[in-house]
């Protein structure tokens, strides 16, 4: 299970986010929950399926709904004795309950369904379950296959815990 609460970015690309950080942000935010469920496990690696609840608000008020139902998480660090760390991507498909009125004006147009993927990293204390994590939450019309345009970045920083 995670919770996180996100900023969206004004910058273009999700790629600018992580080589200028620090860029500009737009008065819009999300609160999430997500549960990840396990569906295989393959010595470092986990594969897992997610579900999430969003509330948008700020500039925008909305539900968005997302469903990843392949997630692959790497759990294997050197260090990972002293700090459980994870890396974690996932990818499906994004719904919002309105058209989302921040990425018009990010993007000039958008829709209520749009691809979903996420990339996370978690730490946190070994054998308790519990992490921080911090997370990219995208939703684009990836390249043209969901419409011509729409779509955001968001920054996030949570807590997962897994059971």
């Amino acid at each position: 299970m995670t919770f996180y609460a996100a900023q969206i970015s004004g910058e273009p690309t999700w790629q600018k986010l992580i080589t200028e950080p620090g860029g500009r942000f737009v008065n819009a935010w999300l609160i999430a929950a997500a549960l990840a469920v396990p569906w295989k496990s393959r010595a470092a690696w986990l594969l897992e399926a997610e579900g999430q609840i969003v509330y948008n608000f700020g500039d925008q008020e909305h539900w968005e709904i997302n469903v990843a139902p392949i997630v692959a998480r790497w759990q294997r660090f050197p260090w990972s004795e002293r700090l459980a760390t994870s890396a974690a991507f996932g990818l499906g498909l994004s719904y919002a309950t309105e058209v989302p009125e921040v990425e018009i004006e990010l993007e000039g147009q958008s829709q209520r369904w749009l691809i979903y993927w996420m990339a996370e990293f978690t730490a946190g204390p070994p054998d308790t379950g519990w992490a921080v994590t911090l997370r990219l939450h995208h939703r684009s019309d990836a390249w043209g296959v969901m419409g011509e345009d729409g779509g955001m970045n968001a920054v996030g920083v949570g807590v997962r815990y897994a059971f």
